[in-house]
């Protein structure tokens, strides 16, 4: 949009992007924002037209929403990372009508823009709000699972890192599915075609006219490159990108990749779903709760829907595509009777197709709270406040690390850790992810009520093996903090202040462990007669429904999982295009 207008500042960007959103989100009209914009000092060159392209975008959707038809062609469920990158290549089609169904609000609220702050959106009416239930392997506490709930999904509310699958990650999905499609080359390929990356070219490894936004972390915080000389004087590899050759399995530091341009978050909805706002054929419905799939026989039609307190039925011509994300795709499913019959019948929801994976296998990646630094002198965050990343080995014989060290800028603590070491406002941690977990846990319905949230038993540390790796990226993570390369920034060390050995390192460990929110593995894919999807993401056993998101991940990928979930969205446009 930005080839209308010319603007003064990163700031006036800044603000311009936020009048943009308001008036396609129809929070201004077409004077309004032409009044507000012009107000800021920005240069009226081509403001008018801007405005005219804006105004059809809302007037797209305003006349759309209020207008529904009663059939889609396509009916998408969600609007997160995987569901933009798919509408934004299936906008393309013409002659194909789409509906998107969001269960949040638009994105324009400032905590969303402004990645500085991305940590309020948390808790936040933009967060669905679940908690994984406490279980003694994390000493009872109860772990939130946040996710996003507005347009964009994950993507308007994480910390924007920008980080691509390895090359093993992808290979184990092509022989899990039996398809090579889902391989590292071809991934590779959809990548290059996906990014507008602003770092050092790669022809190889990157792209650079894909509509996704991503660079290196801009004017990092001077701790960053600190972590980075201290993790190459111990020994450890520094990569020029956190992409590319890192993917291909070995261990290494660099600076994040991130969704961050002028100082703005550019989610998968400003990248892939803004463009194709203005096309006839996609609605994006905000506001609205998808209760059940429609079913005839095994056949799914459509999808029933709460919309300002009413219920009503939407019909898919050609197919449902849910894409809500590895909590709610899993409720949704079992709710409309696809799913293990024993847990369906507890319900009183009559069995369409017994799919007794449905729900499990539950992943996430765990993000220990706990290592945290005291500075000589306090330096305000930047970017998202983590800026730099390491991934590790805790085992030689392991074929890709399954450990991931963040800096992050802030005290960073879990409930536990904070109220024993009570970190002063001002300190940064080293934090140690686990990012390869061998725990599996599952979600269940709490009852057959749409509006009730299912249980999260994510059962996490409850496998030795990954105390094991968060104990090692623990002792990592202090090796590099109280380096000799870290001293302009350490004053004390906060937490844990010491070596920790036996049940003490243990209980660190279980007291510390938060979550990425990464949830993944729910609807897993697979060759197997148990698996949820095939290689097209076709739910098995049944008609006319395919999922796209990070529950159809057979092994859920060793990185944030964005990056990944944009990767699935565009494939799974890549198989309606040749199917079509």
């Amino acid at each position: 949009m930005k080839n209308h207008i010319e603007t003064n500042s990163a700031a006036q960007d800044s603000l311009l992007e936020n009048l943009e959103r308001r008036l396609i989100a129809g929070r201004f009209d077409r004077r309004s924002f032409i009044r507000a914009a012009a107000a800021t000092g920005m240069a009226t060159m081509g403001l008018s037209a801007l405005a005219d392209e804006l105004d059809a975008m809302r007037a797209n959707q305003n006349e759309r929403t209020k207008n529904l038809k009663a059939s889609y062609d396509y009916v998408v469920v969600g609007t997160g990372s995987a569901a933009c990158a798919l509408v934004g290549r299936l906008a393309q089609r013409k002659n194909a009508s789409i509906l998107m169904i969001e269960a949040g609000d638009w994105d324009t609220a400032p905590s969303v823009m402004d990645p500085t702050v991305w940590f309020t959106n948390l808790g936040s009416e933009r967060d669905w709000g679940d908690v994984a239930i406490a279980s003694a392997s994390t000493n009872n506490r109860a772990i939130p699972e946040h996710m996003g709930k507005v347009v964009g999904g994950g993507s308007s509310i994480n910390a924007t890192i920008w980080a691509r699958p390895f090359k093993q990650d992808l290979e184990f999905w092509a022989q899990a599915s039996g398809d090579k499609s889902w391989g590292y080359e071809s991934g590779l390929e959809i990548y290059r075609r996906m990014e507008n990356w602003q770092g050092a070219p790669s022809e190889r490894y990157r792209g650079k006219n894909g509509p996704v936004w991503c660079q290196p972390a801009f004017n990092p915080h001077p701790a960053a490159p600190a972590m980075l000389a201290a993790a190459k004087s111990l020994g450890y590899p520094v990569f020029e990108d956190q992409n590319g050759k890192r993917e291909e399995g070995g261990i290494g530091f660099a600076l994040m990749n991130q969704i961050i341009r002028d100082g703005r978050r550019q989610s998968m909805a400003r990248s892939y779903l803004y463009p194709v706002l203005a096309n006839p054929n996609v609605t994006v419905m905000v506001n609205t709760h998808v209760d059940r799939l429609e079913l005839n026989g095994t056949k799914v039609t459509g999808v029933r829907i709460t919309r300002a307190g009413v219920q009503s039925v939407i019909g898919a011509n050609t197919e449902v595509i849910v894409s809500a994300g590895g909590i709610n795709t899993p409720k949704l499913l079992m709710l409309s009777g696809i799913g293990d019959e024993k847990q369906l019948n507890e319900h009183g929801i009559k069995t369409v197709v017994h799919s007794k994976e449905v729900g499990k296998n539950f992943q996430d990646h765990l993000l220990h709270g706990g290592c945290i630094w005291e500075p000589k002198e306090h330096v305000p965050h930047r970017n998202s406040a983590a800026n730099a990343a390491g991934f590790l080995k805790s085992r030689s014989g392991l074929a890709s690390p399954d450990v991931n060290l963040v800096q992050i800028e802030l005290p960073y603590a879990s409930d536990v850790v904070a109220k024993q070491y009570a970190p002063p406002g001002t300190s940064w941690a080293l934090c140690a992810g686990l990012v390869a977990p061998k725990s599996r846990g599952e979600i269940r319905l709490r009852s057959a009520d749409a509006k009730d949230r299912p249980i999260v038993d994510a059962r996490f540390l409850s496998h030795p093996d990954d105390v094991k790796a968060l104990a090692y990226g623990i002792e990592v993570s202090r090796e590099i903090g109280n380096s000799a390369a870290m001293k302009d920034f350490v004053k004390r060390e906060v937490a844990p202040g010491k070596k920790l050995t036996g049940k003490a390192m243990e209980d660190f460990v279980r007291n510390g462990a938060t979550t990425y929110f990464h949830q993944a593995g729910t609807c897993r894919m697979g060759k197997d007669n148990e698996a949820v999807v095939d290689s097209n993401l076709r739910v098995n056993g049944i008609q006319g429904l395919r999922i796209a998101d990070s529950s159809i991940m057979p092994r859920i990928a060793s990185v944030a999982t964005m990056a990944t979930c944009a990767l699935i969205g565009e494939r799974m446009a890549d198989i309606l295009t040749k199917q079509s």
